[in-house]
């Protein structure tokens, strides 16, 4: 799957944009998603006009990690996702070095993503069919072009 988007982000390659969304005394659970699905389901809620908060992309990992309210780490059982106070990829290996960027939606965004979307904008996109073009059974692909008959290869 891949990652691609439709909408403009704002690029941060410094960790200075987490202190953007961190509320003093009360800081938020970070959701982990693959990184394919989870940049649809952020794209999903913002054509539907919901609030999406600054993300955390680690391209090391493939992942997205995205900041709801703290509240969410208790009542999140999506499948093949993390729900944790902690900001870091939950399937790294100690010591596994994660190439990160922030990525903000823009005007309008708040600190945090609305958990209940987000959860219903996730499970969404799992129960879709994948969207890659499908080669039908027997049709010809690109480096299975037949050689044409000439002088040196008679048939």
């Amino acid at each position: 799957m891949s990652a691609t988007t439709t909408r403009p982000w704002f690029v941060r390659f410094d960790e200075r944009a987490s202190a953007a969304h961190r509320t003093p005394g009360l800081p938020p659970a970070t959701v982990q998603l693959g990184l394919g699905i989870g940049m649809q389901a952020l794209e999903d809620l913002l054509a539907h006009r919901h609030r999406v908060g600054p993300v955390l992309c680690c391209l090391t990992h493939r992942t997205v990690l995205v900041p709801v309210p703290a509240q969410t780490a208790d009542r999140w059982h999506a499948p093949q996702s993390v729900c944790s106070p902690l900001m870091h990829c939950a399937s790294a290996p100690v010591g596994s070095g994660c190439r990160r960027v922030w990525l903000d939606p823009g005007h309008g965004s708040g600190p945090v993503t609305d958990s209940r979307a987000l959860h219903h904008a996730y499970l969404s996109r799992r129960q879709r069919p994948t969207e890659r073009p499908r080669t039908p059974w027997g049709s010809v692909r690109p480096l299975e072009t037949p050689v044409l008959a000439g002088p040196s290869h008679p048939l």
